[in-house]
Parts: C-alpha cells; structure tokens; sequence
C-alpha cells in the first residue's frame, strides 16, 4: 500500500480519487467490500502487510517519499518475466513472459501480480538481464499496437458490460440517472479514475427483479454522493496535459 501510494502519489486500486490510503480506511474497505469472501482475504492480506511495514521497518515507509518516479530492479524468482506499472489517474499493471510468443504482453492485475513483486527486506537485486530491454520496450508500447480487447473477465469490462446493458434497456425510476451512467462509461474507457472497490460495486448492479432494480437505484445514489455528479469533470482538467509514465518495472529471473 506504501509503495503504491507513495510511489504513484495514489492508489486508485482500492481507493477513490482524493482519498489518502490509511489503515482504517483499507480495513474499512476490507469490511465493505461486495466480494465477501475471495476479494476480502487479499485485501485483509495486504493490510496485514501494511501494518506490519509501518510497525517493523518505519523508515522503509520514510524513505518511499524521496523515490524516483521510475524504478527499474531485477530479482529472483521461478519464471523469467517483466512487470511494469505505469499511471494515468489510476495504476495499470503489464506483464510478459519471457519467451513466451503466444501473447507476449498482457495487462494484468494488482492482486494477480502480487505475489510476483512481493520480497523480504533483504532481497538480492540481481543485474538487468538482456532481454530486460526489448520486452520493457514492447511494453511501453503495448496501448499503441496491441488490437487485443480487454479480458471479458476484467473488472473494468465487467462494469461497462453493466452499465451498456443498463444504458440500453433503462425503467422507470433508472431514467434520472441516466446521465449519471454515462459519465461512469467515460471515465472506465478514457480516465480510469474509478477503484477496483468502486468498480466492483458498478459490475454487482443488477435488473433481475423489483427489488434488484430498487437496490441498484440505490447503489446511484451513494455513488452519486460519493463521487458527485460532476466529478469527472474535476479529473478531466487534472488530467488535461498528463501524459501516461513509467512508474515501476520489475524483472523477475528464473536461475534455476
């Protein structure tokens, strides 16, 4: 959580724009979160890795504040592989695998990463090795080539999938906040502004019934008074002449 909100100035993963990440706040994200049981155990397990930073290593937490804005480190691990972490309002995650030609970079996750970034204090880094280039810079330019779409299991395709399927066949009492639903489509495809806790939330609105749609219309409203009708209006000019950076990379290296 450190490393993220302090790195990239914020961590729209979890949380909302202008929201400072805090362990009360994680811990109540944590409780809140509509995935009970498979998103609450990695959640409960990065605040437990929170804590335990801010306890046992207070100066790591320090020192994160002085970091360049990009980082390049290599380690050990079990695959021969790259991950990069660049930032445009939220955090995206790529990953290649070295060798591997059938799809040589992907986007990825946080929570499907961590396990690949994770290390104790006293890591080793290891040099870059040769192939760090080539793939870094296929990764940097994945947006511009790539035709992929994006997995239709992704959270983010998820919530737009929602949300078209809402758009489009819209009752009664949903037709006020029609508009609402729009500016949430904006800003999945062009800002990404929205946490994966907020997405979560727009992927689990439902229309099956009466009272799934009184419960969706709820779900707006809090939204709505959340974030404000017009809040990505805000994020538009913060973003007007941003432009997407390499914040992190880290290859992983595989010698047996």
């Amino acid at each position: 959580m450190f490393l993220i909100h302090n790195t990239l100035g914020e961590d729209a993963k979890i949380f909302d724009i202008d929201e400072e990440p805090t362990p009360a706040g994680l811990f109540e994200r944590v409780q809140q979160n509509p995935d009970k049981l498979e998103k609450e155990s990695f959640y409960t397990r990065v605040l437990n890795i929170y804590l335990r930073i801010t306890r046992e290593d207070p100066q790591l937490v320090d020192d994160l504040k002085s970091y360049p804005p990009r980082i390049k480190v290599a380690k050990k691990f079990q695959e021969d592989e790259l991950l990069v972490f660049l930032k445009k309002g939220r955090l995206y995650v790529y990953i290649a695998k070295y060798g591997d030609d059938s799809e040589l970079v992907r986007e990825s996750t946080f929570e499907e990463v961590f396990d690949h970034i994770a290390c104790t204090r006293d890591e080793k880094p290891l040099s870059l090795s040769n192939s760090f280039w080539e793939y870094y810079e296929q990764i940097k330019n994945y947006k511009a080539y790539s035709s992929v779409p994006v997995s239709e299991q992704s959270l983010e395709q998820k919530a737009l999938n929602n949300l078209k399927s809402l758009l489009e066949k819209p009752w009664g009492s949903l037709i006020p906040h029609l508009d609402f639903l729009r500016v949430l489509k904006e800003d999945i495809l062009d800002y990404g502004t929205l946490s994966d806790y907020t997405l979560r939330r727009i992927s689990n609105l439902e229309d099956l019934n009466d009272n799934k749609r009184k419960e969706t219309i709820s779900e707006i409203l809090k939204l709505k008074d959340e974030l404000g009708e017009n809040y990505l209006e805000k994020e538009k000019q913060r973003q007007k002449d941003l432009k997407k950076e390499i914040i992190v990379a880290i290859e992983n290296q595989n010698n047996g």
